[in-house]
């Protein structure tokens, strides 16, 4: 195993100088099998931020929290988003694995990732302290240069969020997943946030399909948009046209249980 240095900074200011030397560390589930090619590496857990609360409508979940204690907060978390944090990883990883960890190295077949994306999660990043939307972090993740640090994800708190996967085993990383989550109208933004899993390098929101949802609330509409989304998402686990085809079945059936 080849050496690299070790840094763990006691205060956030401290770790944001050390942010272009290493690779922030948290739980290590991800970063354990590159070991190898890390050059340093910046250990969080002096920082305190396994937070997790409401204010006013909002949950407030800090990026160092685990998995595995998400699973716990039956009484502040919605049930899909525990539910898929139990699908995201075995139990021995998830009291390892950290939120910030998940949205830093979780690709497209993240079930975690996708309800996030459907209760219109953002990120509070430092430096600087801004806010910004998980479906763009998601895009900047991959680029060169980004040395930022998540401290904390915002989520709506939706009436409705509901879930479901295709997997060759109830435990499996989906082939194509679907989430969709309901919100009060006088929120900003749509009424339905849907999001889709199970491809690519992270999980897509459909806004055409939530477009369709807010105007005239044609499901079948909305079905084929998620649909053509995924017409040409082939790859190892499933052809494009079983993908394509089981992202309507899926996103009805979703539909369908909502709006009952």
């Amino acid at each position: 195993m080849c050496p690299f240095e070790f840094f763990r900074p006691k205060t956030l200011a401290e770790a944001i100088e050390l942010l272009e030397q290493g690779v922030p560390l948290a739980g290590g589930t991800a970063l354990t099998p590159r070991r190898g090619e890390i050059p340093a590496v910046i250990d969080l857990r002096e920082l305190g931020l396994d937070n997790l609360e409401i204010q006013d409508n909002t949950i407030l979940i800090g990026a160092g929290l685990t998995l595995q204690k998400m699973v716990d907060a039956v009484h502040i978390l919605p049930v899909a988003l525990r539910e898929v944090c139990i699908k995201e990883s075995g139990w021995n990883l998830r009291n390892m694995a950290t939120l910030g960890g998940v949205i830093m190295s979780g690709d497209g077949r993240s079930p975690l990732l996708t309800v996030l994306l459907a209760l219109r999660a953002q990120a509070v990043i430092e430096p600087g302290g801004n806010t910004v939307p998980l479906v763009d972090l998601l895009q900047q993740r991959e680029e060169a240069g980004f040395h930022h640090l998540i401290t904390a994800i915002r989520l709506d708190n939706p009436l409705a969020l509901v879930y479901e996967q295709i997997s060759r085993t109830p435990a499996d990383r989906p082939i194509v997943c679907a989430a969709i989550a309901h919100f009060p109208e006088e929120n900003a933004g749509y009424p339905f946030q849907v999001a889709l899993g199970g491809f690519g390098s992270h999980p897509i929101r459909v806004e055409e399909a939530e477009s369709i949802l807010e105007g005239d609330g044609d499901i079948d509409a909305a079905v084929e948009a998620c649909r053509k989304v995924y017409i040409e998402a082939g790859d190892a686990w499933a052809s494009p046209e079983y993908r394509s085809h089981s992202t309507g079945v899926l996103v009805r059936r979703l539909l369908m249980e909502l709006l009952s």
